[in-house]
């Protein structure tokens, strides 16, 4: 499924907004809100939040694993939010990672964007962080929130993304057309 920039506003402003509800209710560590994570189906959705909040070993993605969810369309170099929230206070590094050959391998994260010690304060951590530059047009890109705290624990959310210089094949033929256009103008 692809996402238009408009639903996809409009799936986050709901995501975030019921996130931030059941987080509140549950006692986890923290969940990703921004980029939209992949997140496991479950019929209680206190239950799913809880077991993606918490720790995971389960590398590459977490608990979530390979579940399905939205494709997040971004422009090469875009400047994108990553919000988290933490309900503890375990210091710790904080990465976005990028894998341009999908998810079944931890070595193949590369880390694009280096947040900084995050976990300090509980609430809500945020930072605007640039898609890396080359496009990643195929089913298989992923991006990764990775925070490995001071004590040990590890948390990942991957999100499926693709990475694109237009919007759509309509969209790229439409201004190269112009393109041609306007040198055949010139001649």
């Amino acid at each position: 499924m692809v996402q238009s920039k408009i639903s996809g506003v409009i799936n986050f402003v709901l995501i975030f907004t019921l996130l931030i509800g059941l987080v509140g209710r549950v006692s986890a560590h923290g969940i990703l809100l921004s980029p939209i994570p992949r997140l496991p189906y479950g019929h209680n959705g206190t239950e799913v939040i809880a077991n993606v909040s918490n720790p995971t070993k389960e590398f590459p993605c977490g608990l979530a694993g390979d579940s399905p969810g939205p494709v997040t369309i971004y422009k090469p170099g875009e400047k994108i939010l990553v919000a988290y929230n933490r309900t503890i206070t375990h210091g710790g590094d904080c990465l976005m990672q990028m894998s341009r050959y999908g998810s079944k391998y931890d070595k193949d994260f590369k880390t694009f964007e280096n947040l900084g010690t995050c976990g300090m304060e509980k609430g809500l951590f945020t930072a605007f962080v640039m898609v890396p530059h080359e496009e990643c047009d195929n089913d298989d890109c992923v991006m990764r929130f990775r925070w490995d705290d001071n004590v040990g624990n590890n948390y990942l959310y991957c999100a499926n993304v693709r990475i694109k210089k237009y919007a759509d094949c309509w969209e790229s033929k439409k201004r190269r057309s112009i393109g041609a256009s306007r040198r055949s103008l010139k001649n």
